[in-house]
């Protein structure tokens, strides 16, 4: 490409399936400490699934639940649980966004955001305990693409919380 063409592109940094496949490693580990069978959906910036596990036991009815999650926290680029019932709800400001996306739009805890300096990268979504431990689940992955790339000597890796 010349100069002039690749001013007008622009890069989209996202996790690598790499990454994906360590965050379900510590997603299925924290799970099965705590007791929970769980679905879990790691999707790229550009929301696209990545790599997807469901527990032996885990609910089938909770896994596009575990999709919706992973696709709204990269989609919105912030937690599921930002979205509250006053922001949300009717009377809200975004009232109505609950209908966007071909109804994918989730605000149930357990959507987390992966950004790296700044930018998301992808999301993790755990679906199948309560909403605060499909979070708490979530997060373990996010830490494990931290720890990595810590380790490599790259950039730090944060969850918006």
């Amino acid at each position: 490409m010349t100069q002039s063409s690749t001013s007008l592109l622009s890069p989209s940094p996202s996790l690598s399936l790499s990454a994906a496949q360590l965050a379900l490693t510590a997603c299925l580990s924290h799970a099965s400490k705590l007791g929970i069978p769980v679905n879990i959906s790691i999707y790229s910036s550009s929301l696209h699934l990545l790599a997807f596990a469901r527990m032996d036991t885990a609910k089938l009815t909770s896994i596009d639940i575990a999709h919706n999650k992973a696709f709204t926290a990269a989609g919105h680029r912030a937690p599921t649980d930002t979205y509250t019932k006053e922001r949300v709800g009717e009377g809200g400001p975004l009232y109505g966004v609950g209908n966007s996306n071909a109804g994918r739009f989730t605000m149930i805890s357990g959507g987390v955001p992966v950004e790296v300096e700044g930018v998301c990268v992808g999301a993790i979504g755990v679906s199948g305990g309560l909403p605060s431990e499909d979070k708490e689940i979530a997060l373990k992955g996010v830490e494990a693409i931290l720890a990595a790339i810590k380790k490599q000597g790259g950039t730090a890796v944060k969850a918006k919380l």
